[in-house]
């Protein structure tokens, strides 16, 4: 890999760290949904400076070429969030209903 491009990604991924970190600080992004994307980061960091790990679990799992593999692993990695961000909507849909019927029953024994 051109020293051009592993600087660039290394950039990129320090860059993205530090933008994750930023909305941890300004409360704006819990730190357990910013865990998975600075794990990434570091993933991504690992997987630039040592590009034969890469080559390696490749050829352990069978996939021909490294580009197939990254991009399952981005596939994967966005049907994990997209998973994870479903559970969490439907958790807080629980609590809502159930918040909004409390205050029909409050509003209910006010008005009597």
């Amino acid at each position: 890999m051109p020293l051009e491009l592993v600087i660039i990604l290394i950039i990129f991924a320090l860059g993205f760290t530090v933008f994750a970190w930023s909305y941890v600080i300004k409360r704006r992004l819990v730190i357990k949904y910013a865990l998975l994307w600075l794990l990434f980061c570091v993933a991504m960091t690992v997987a630039v400076l040592i590009p034969d790990v890469l080559r390696i679990v490749c050829d352990y799992i069978g996939i021909e070429t490294v580009s197939n593999f990254i991009f399952f692993l981005g596939f994967g990695l966005l049907l994990f969030i997209t998973f994870g961000l479903t559970s969490v909507i439907s958790m807080q849909k629980a609590k809502i209903t159930a918040l909004a019927q409390e205050v029909a029953i409050l509003k209910n024994k006010v008005g009597k």
